[in-house]
């Protein structure tokens, strides 16, 4: 993990802020035109895992067990930095089986789902 992105790990969920494309970050200012967006999300519908810090998201919790237990994985931190901010947050959550979907898709399958 470089100086320039945090990533959070969550039970099910990765949760990334790449600072590089971070305007409260890359401006050093305390009024984006974001508005701070992931933070105020995280706060409306989430469980306070984000701060500000620094002009720039940061982590409120820094024990990763208690992230995992806190954090109830709402996706608002990427959805209203995408809408209101640059969207350098992105969250990757792991579908079991989806490989496999895909093969079948791509080979003109039809998906069979148990």
């Amino acid at each position: 993990m470089s100086q320039n992105r945090v990533e959070i790990c969550a039970r099910k969920a990765t949760i990334a802020i790449d600072y590089d494309r971070c305007e409260p970050a890359l401006e050093n200012t305390s009024e984006p035109i974001c508005g701070f967006a992931c933070v105020k999300a995280c706060r409306l519908y989430g469980r306070n895992i984000l701060k500000i810090e620094g002009n720039k998201p940061a982590l409120a919790v820094l024990d990763p067990q208690e992230i995992e237990r806190l954090d109830n994985e709402c996706l608002a931190c990427e959805y209203h930095c995408q809408v209101q901010g640059p969207g350098c947050i992105s969250i990757t959550i792991p579908l079991e089986g989806i490989d496999e979907i895909r093969a079948q898709l791509s080979g003109g399958g039809h998906v069979n789902i148990d």
